[in-house]
């Protein structure tokens, strides 16, 4: 980092760290007053939501911290910015009977709460075309920026001029004022804009996720490492979120539920850990262990399943626990050897350098039963040094 850029960084540092913390500690706050007048039943996933932001928050200021040219920062600190000022101009909202007429900082709350959810995923879009360098990584893709950025002017623009304003609460209108500068009607609204706007958004999804797989396949071998960080993340949003959405709530497991927190979570971690390179050659480490653990916990579930299904037939019903301990005895004793054997497979996929070295490292150790010789020993040995470490030089001490 050059001299500039870290006198820049360490004026950010205070300022960027008063901020965040400031914009978590307003909507904890909201969240904390809202849960006490309604019920936490009634409020408990704002909650979550509230965490949500405040770890894209704290992400976004760690990397503004640490390289304040870098744009992925300022991208994960704008929604969690965004959320507490639209929340505060909700409950300011809420808190006054529908008005006779419009002022500039009514018009100016009414505007904002109801552009305040575009600023939300817009900066997802962009996040998309820049990670993890903060640049497009070539300029063939300014036209999709200019789309980006065509559709939030548009809408901005489009929200400015609405004939109605109106104050929302959970999607539920409660009162609307007109607009002393709009002119398009409410129809608008319910039929023109909603296909337009639908398309626009499926292609601009489809472009960068587009950006992201073109930038991956060209990418070095940081950038790659980089960019398994946040796909790793984005696949277990993704599966935890279609989960969600294919199983009704009488067939969900609790557990799976409160999953939906954590997987949000992991996205602005996983993009902190690449952008700042911490342990960043871990992650094929991490997926393989990941996915290999999730196939054993299927498999072993399938059978523990299966297994009492079987003996309920089998058994009177009476011996309902000998069957549940049973096939836990089964699991249990099944676990370790099913677990290497899953590991191995995928490894093969995930992480191949691994399963690679430890092919010779095992290979070495069949041969020394049989050597005797220990010079053919040190040979070996340093033959498999230099095929799983790779080292520039390799040298031997034998006393």
């Amino acid at each position: 980092m050059s001299n500039s850029s870290t006198g820049v960084a360490r004026r950010t540092f205070p300022a960027v760290w008063i901020v965040a913390t400031v914009a978590c500690a307003v909507d904890l706050y909201l969240t904390w007053d809202t849960m006490t007048a309604n019920g936490v039943a009634e409020t408990g996933g704002d909650l979550g939501w509230s965490l949500v932001l405040a770890v894209f928050v704290f992400s976004g200021a760690l990397i503004v911290s640490r390289q304040p040219s870098n744009m992925v920062g300022w991208l994960l600190l704008l929604p969690g910015l965004t959320s507490p000022i639209s929340t505060l101009a909700t409950f300011w909202l809420l808190g006054m009977s529908p008005p006779s007429e419009v002022d500039l900082l009514l018009w100016l709350a009414l505007w904002f709460a109801a552009i305040s959810w575009v600023l939300l995923i817009f900066p997802i879009f962009h996040l998309m075309l820049v990670f993890p360098t903060g640049n497009l990584q070539s300029p063939r893709w300014r036209w999709v920026m200019a789309l980006e950025l065509s559709m939030l002017i548009g809408f901005v623009t489009l929200v400015a001029l609405s004939a109605e304003l109106q104050a929302d609460l959970n999607d539920e209108t409660l009162w609307t004022v007109p607009n002393p500068v709009g002119f398009i009607p409410e129809t608008f609204w319910d039929s023109q804009f909603p296909p337009v706007w639908s398309i626009l958004l499926l292609l601009l999804t489809v472009l960068c996720v587009a950006a992201m797989v073109q930038r991956y396949r060209k990418a070095g071998t940081v950038e790659k490492e980089q960019m398994k960080w946040l796909l790793a993340a984005v696949g277990f949003f993704g599966l935890v979120y279609a989960v969600l959405a294919v199983m009704n709530d009488t067939m969900l497991p609790a557990w799976v539920d409160f999953l939906f927190v954590p997987a949000v979570i992991s996205i602005p971690i996983a993009i902190a850990i690449a952008v700042l390179r911490y342990r960043l050659f871990d992650i094929d480490r991490l997926v393989s262990r990941t996915v290999s653990y999730a196939l054993v916990v299927g498999v072993l579930a399938a059978l523990f399943f299966g297994i009492v299904s079987l003996l309920t037939g089998l058994i009177p019903p009476n011996q309902n626990d000998l069957t549940i301990a049973a096939s836990t005895l089964v699991v249990f004793a099944l676990f370790n050897p099913l677990r290497k054997r899953i590991q191995g497979l995928v490894d093969r996929r995930f992480n191949r350098s691994r399963y690679n070295s430890q092919r010779v490292i095992d290979g070495f150790s069949e041969t020394l039963r049989d050597q005797i010789d220990s010079d053919q020993v040190v040979e070996g040995w340093v033959g498999v040094v230099s095929q799983t470490m790779q080292p520039s030089a390799v040298g031997v001490w034998v006393r």
